[in-house]
């Protein structure tokens, strides 16, 4: 019996904790729009954002909170295109917030998928996935298209929005192709304190 009251506290933990993640979500999306309404400095409001993340990570390291990576010049060499490809993904996102409906902004980076299928084939490896992988995308680019259609309108489509969201999904296809096998290879040895929270 414990055990299925185990697995109850589970499954309510986890749609509480993927309930709060979508309340943080929201909350994120509205105030980044009011603060790139404010200062109209969009490439600033994204590295400020990432600056602030640094100086937190700073903190939980400084203080044990958090255990403190113990990289050597050949793992940080690694990890610079994995990050590279973060801050891009993280400016386009905020990029195309600022510069269009956040609606908008959520719909295009829906497709990651296709961006992530896509850099899959490109990149060597060649990582190909299931037929059935593929197909599931063409909902997904489907409802895409049907979410840009405005009634009595037509297509409607902010064009600088969706290029800052297509930036930022191009960039975490790369991220997730080129920093796979970095970050498997840092979690896998204790020593270097790479893991989830760190990674």
């Amino acid at each position: 019996m414990s055990g299925a009251k185990q697995e109850g506290a589970s499954t309510a933990k986890l749609v509480g904790l993927v309930a709060l993640w979508y309340a943080g979500n929201t909350f994120y999306n509205i105030y980044n729009k009011q603060a790139a309404k404010m200062i109209h400095a969009h490439w600033f409001l994204a590295a400020a954002q990432l600056v602030v993340g640094i100086v937190i990570s700073l903190f939980l390291w400084g203080t044990g909170i958090r255990k403190t990576p113990n990289l050597d010049s050949k793992d940080i060499s690694a990890c610079i295109p994995i990050g590279l490809f973060a801050s891009l993904a993280h400016s386009g996102s905020v990029l195309a917030a600022a510069v269009g409906a956040v609606s908008f902004q959520q719909i295009v980076k829906a497709c990651e998928p296709v961006f992530a299928a896509v850099v899959g084939v490109l990149i060597p490896p060649m990582d190909l996935k299931p037929m059935l992988a593929y197909v599931m995308l063409l909902p997904i680019v489907g409802g895409v298209g049907l979410a840009c259609v405005k009634e009595g309108k037509g297509v409607v489509i902010n064009w600088e929005a969706f290029m800052y969201a297509s930036m930022a999904n191009a960039a975490a296809a790369m991220k997730g192709k080129l920093g796979s096998s970095v970050t498997k290879a840092l979690k896998a040895n204790p020593a270097k304190n790479m893991d989830a929270a760190n990674v």
